[in-house]
């Protein structure tokens, strides 16, 4: 393998790390939003259970009336608080996955060019054979020449 080809290997050695560690990065940011996006879930399904179960149908006190609205305000706050999660989580993930993406782009860019050398290198080595083989051959005595006197 040839100086030039070497390099490139290299780099395209360090390029492919990166790619991949970018896309653990994003994979990790795709299944932390998923956890995120679960517990929104819960939260609403939590509150649409409980705001079932109205207690001013069931003639309760005041004091438990209040006590039961203070807590579906806070179970809203909790769901607008996810929520403002999962946009962060959103976000984060677009993040990470374009910078994944641009990655991905440039290993394929210098994929490429180490083909490209590769290529040039087998072609150049090629050469080489063929023109000992063909020194070789030019050196070699013919058998059946008869010489004259």
């Amino acid at each position: 393998m040839k100086k030039r080809t070497r390099k490139i290997d290299k780099i395209v050695s360090l390029a492919a790390a990166e790619e991949r560690s970018l896309g653990e990065q994003a994979g990790r940011s795709r299944k932390y939003l998923d956890e995120q996006l679960d517990r929104l879930g819960e939260l609403n399904a939590f509150r649409h259970n409980y705001t079932g179960k109205n207690p001013a149908s069931s003639g309760v006190s005041a004091a438990h009336w209040k006590d039961y609205q203070g807590f579906l305000d806070r179970l809203d706050a909790a769901v607008v608080a996810q929520q403002q999660i999962i946009r962060d989580g959103e976000r984060n993930l677009e993040t990470h996955r374009q910078r994944w993406l641009a990655k991905r782009q440039r290993l394929e860019s210098l994929e490429r060019v180490l083909e490209k050398y590769k290529d040039q290198d087998r072609a150049y080595e090629s050469r080489l054979e063929q023109k000992s083989a063909d020194e070789l051959s030019n050196l070699r005595p013919s058998g059946f020449e008869t010489r004259k006197s």
